[in-house]
């Protein structure tokens, strides 16, 4: 006869703890998963909380290792590669898992576990049959790919064979095999050395040879001619131009025209010196963009970056006129504040002061002022400064920088003093924001 208790409905009648629970469970055949839940803390889904753990516990004991002959050798040490690689590797095990066991449940009135198995040669067969999938697929793409005349299609070649990559970019740790022109291939490293060798065919021509710039101006123009060996030209082939480190600034990403001629008009120099290079390359971030890549393949990818050609830069320093107007409460002051910081900064940069506008290349205005704000407390007296920083191209008269600070506040026993204070307490903001933002407009010119 089954008796039960009045406390039945609120508790579970334990059945001895079993050895898994305490034991994880070593199968030579098998991938284990054990989950847990707090049926306290999580009384209304406790069991679906112990069943994700323990699918995420099985999902870790799937190890995916990279092949010593794979694309990824060469970025495998990249700390952000390897984050990006677990969680990517992750994501293919559970889309790869078709069915897995249940083995046992164990519960008492304060725990929930589960035990789940997955048969490791039901794995492999599954991601077999997965990987076939896209190795017909990879290989149709390059298929595709062989048909086309690449002096008139390079840019649709090379996406076909990025389509294939992404095909198989699931199993780029992986010797994949295939066939390819009739022969048994490593598939991934088939496609991957093809874009390679297809991007290093690349070669340039340009308009100039160097640039004469100034600091902070605009370079003149100039052109890049994109082409093959052969001498043909590559037309939509995404350009960039730049530099190493920041000594040249270029905002140009374009596209070659149907004559393979790309120009560019927003180069920037940053930096003073007689041996700065320009540097025009592929732009391959832009040349990749297709929704599908996963960040492993991009990574990959974007470390694929054909030489570029350099032109020789000589750079001349940026002459600037600093225009000082500083008052307290409308009145000149006889110690300026931000004058001689502003001075230094640009000494410290490259740039020469110089006592005309006429000589100069940008008229740099500082404008401050004071306001009475009255008794604010006792006989405490209160003053707000407003602090204006702008930039005007000397030559074209056209401001293309301004930045401020409002309303930073000072308290004294004299509106005089009030005022000082606030100037005083405004150079934090000074140094901290408007220094940083007048840098970055002063040698932007204006983008």
């Amino acid at each position: 006869m089954l008796i039960i208790s009045c406390k039945s409905a609120k508790q579970t009648t334990a059945k001895p703890k079993p050895d898994w629970v305490q034991n994880r469970p070593v199968n030579s055949d098998f991938y284990v998963g054990i989950g847990t839940a707090s049926k306290t803390l999580n009384h209304l889904n406790y069991q679906q909380i112990a069943k994700k753990t323990a699918f995420d516990d099985m999902i870790s004991e799937i190890q995916v290792n990279v092949s010593s002959s794979s694309v990824l050798k060469s970025v495998q040490n990249d700390l952000d590669f390897k984050q990006q690689f677990n969680a990517t590797t992750k994501v293919t095990a559970t889309n790869t898992i078709e069915k897995y066991d249940v083995v046992d449940s164990w519960e008492n009135d304060n725990e929930f576990w589960i035990y789940f198995r997955l048969p490791k040669a039901e794995y492999e067969a599954a991601k077999k049959r997965k990987m076939q999938v896209q190795i017909d697929r990879a290989q149709d793409f390059m298929s595709r790919s062989d048909q086309l005349d690449i002096r008139k299609n390079f840019i649709d070649i090379i996406h076909l064979k990025i389509q294939a990559l992404s095909a198989l970019q699931n199993y780029l740790n992986e010797d994949v095999i295939g066939n390819y022109r009739g022969k048994e291939v490593k598939l991934v490293d088939e496609i991957f050395n093809s874009i390679q060798d297809q991007l290093f065919d690349v070669k340039y021509k340009t308009s100039v040879t160097s640039l004469m710039g100034t600091m902070g101006k605009p370079l003149p123009p100039f052109d890049a001619i994109a082409m093959m060996n052969d001498g043909s030209t590559i037309s939509n082939l995404p350009l960039k131009a730049g530099s190493d480190g920041f000594s040249i600034h270029a905002f140009d990403r374009i596209e070659t025209d149907n004559n393979g001629i790309a120009t560019f008009t927003k180069a920037h120099v940053q930096g003073v010196g007689s041996t700065l290079f320009l540097r025009v390359e592929i732009d391959i971030e832009k040349l990749i963009t297709i929704d599908s890549l996963n960040t492993i393949l991009k990574t990959v990818l974007l470390n694929m970056q054909p030489p570029p050609i350099s032109i020789k830069v000589a750079a001349e320093p940026l002459k600037v006129f600093v225009q000082d107007e500083e008052f307290n409460l409308s009145k000149t002051m006889d110690q300026k504040y931000f004058d001689p910081i502003v001075k230094k900064i640009l000494t410290e940069n490259g740039c020469i002061l110089v006592g005309n506008k006429s000589d100069a290349d940008y008229i740099f205005k500082i404008s401050s002022n004071t306001q009475p704000q009255g008794v604010m407390w006792k006989d405490m007296l209160g003053a707000s400064i407003t602090i204006t920083f702008s930039i005007t191209d000397a030559k074209s008269g056209i401001e293309i920088y301004k930045d401020g600070i409002q309303n930073a506040k000072g308290f004294q026993t004299t509106p005089e003093n009030a005022g000082l204070d606030a100037y005083k307490k405004s150079l934090n903001d000074v140094n901290n924001k408007l220094i940083p933002s007048l840098l970055n407009g002063l040698f932007s010119g204006g983008n």
